[in-house]
């Protein structure tokens, strides 16, 4: 039986409890570490759980004091500060949730400490495991779907979030926070953007305090492969509801996703009225843990890395850019 593998959680927030139930439930995995600067909260959590590890609140006192395999950066935006470059220094394995920075300079850095040490990463995108978006891209590489033509997108919500979720310097805002979920979909379906305008806005919150975010926002754009896109976020939608929908149009039939999971593709070539529905259940978020350890173990090829987290950071940063210069169109390099 292959080694187990020893695994770091830094953040004990949402994510972070949830990536630490499922890589309980995975065999071979042992949680050897956790990080937060909450200890005692950190350490009821694990009692509950029944985690017999050591619990830190310093970061580079874990790496120091414990050998791991890999961790897990379960931290919001603002509290990224070179945790991953000291991992992968190390020789450590990396999974981040996203963004993975709040500028590009940043996620510049984490990429090339990535890289230059040889590590295994992924970010946490875990729509693109979705039984729906699977079955899309199988359609594409079979060529059963035809030149992809027309991307569009909307991510709706309404709620105040946490705290640090209001303010633009904690999280970068909804497109960085959420939508990025969206611009992820654009160019892992459709391949890389070569340039983008869009604008954000804060329409319906400027008047609650410390709500620096947007809450409207409005992307278009220009794919390398010649395809268009257009991608909307709002925070003035329906209470209580995240809705994350998107819809291909490609030569040979047209795809509307509810989400990740669901979907109905509807075909217009020689099969004109031929309809598919695609009717998933899976976990996405055990999906993408269980896949991180078998990249880990040798077994899968990377997938969803830290440079496809840079990518869409240089995106949704480029949309931002664009709206505070009127809309003029921003390029790209991928």
């Amino acid at each position: 039986m292959d080694k187990k593998l020893r695994i770091g959680i830094a953040g004990m927030g949402n994510m972070g409890k949830n990536h630490t139930q499922h890589l309980k439930q995975i065999a071979g995995v042992e949680i050897a570490a956790i990080c937060d600067e909450y200890i005692e909260s950190a350490k009821s959590f694990c009692n509950e759980k029944g985690l017999m590890c050591p619990v830190f609140s310093d970061f580079n006192e874990m790496l120091n004091t414990v050998t791991l395999d890999a961790i897990y950066i379960c931290l919001p935006p603002f509290c990224q500060k070179g945790q991953l470059e000291s991992a992968a220094k190390k020789g450590i394995a990396v999974f981040i949730e996203k963004p993975i920075a709040l500028n590009v300079e940043r996620g510049t850095s984490m990429a090339e400490a990535v890289s230059s040490s040889n590590v295994h990463s992924q970010v946490g995108y875990q729509m693109r495991f979705g039984l729906a978006v699977r079955r899309f891209r199988e359609l594409v590489e079979s060529g059963k779907a035809g030149k992809l033509t027309l991307f569009s997108a909307s991510y709706e919500c309404n709620s105040l979030h946490s705290h640090w979720w209001r303010e633009k310097d904690k999280c970068g805002g909804q497109v960085f926070e959420q939508v990025i979920h969206l611009y992820d979909m654009a160019q892992y379906l459709m391949g890389p953007v070569s340039e983008v305008s869009g604008h954000v806005a804060n329409l319906v919150h400027s008047d609650v305090e410390g709500y620096t975010v947007e809450d409207t926002s409005v992307a278009n754009l220009v794919f390398k492969s010649g395809a268009l896109g257009c991608i909307t976020g709002s925070n003035c939608a329906v209470k209580n509801q995240w809705n994350a929908k998107f819809r291909i149009v490609c030569e040979n039939l047209v795809a509307d996703f509810s989400d990740f999971n669901h979907a109905t593709f509807t075909y217009t070539n020689e099969h004109t009225g031929s309809i598919e529905t695609i009717n998933g259940t899976d976990d996405v978020s055990m999906m993408e843990d269980e896949y991180f350890i078998r990249v880990l173990r040798g077994e899968e090829k990377p997938f969803a890395t830290v440079n496809d987290g840079l990518s869409d950071l240089k995106l949704v940063s480029a949309v931002v850019l664009s709206s505070e210069n009127s809309g003029q169109v921003v390029k790209l390099s991928n």
